[in-house]
């Protein structure tokens, strides 16, 4: 079990660079954007746990992330559209 940022990083890392070649591999052609996709599912992700982390608190959540609350809010909007 990682106990240290770094063991996480380094877990992360590992599991990430065998989900890319996975993914890569499977690409259909080349309209497929994988790059954004990935990117946009990652930032869902990490938006939803600071948001449960923080009891739906925007404020507390975007700090948790490292992101103004202006920038949160927006990119609520956007996905709520979507």
């Amino acid at each position: 079990m990682p106990n240290t940022i770094r063991d996480l990083y380094s877990l992360l890392d590992l599991r990430l660079e065998h989900i890319a070649e996975k993914i890569l591999l499977s690409k259909v052609n080349d309209k497929d954007d994988v790059y954004l996709k990935l990117l946009t599912h990652v930032e869902d992700v990490f938006i939803q746990a600071a948001l449960r982390i923080s009891d739906n608190n925007i404020s507390k959540a975007a700090r948790l992330l490292g992101i103004n609350r202006n920038t949160l809010s927006r990119k609520l909007r956007v996905s709520e559209k979507t």
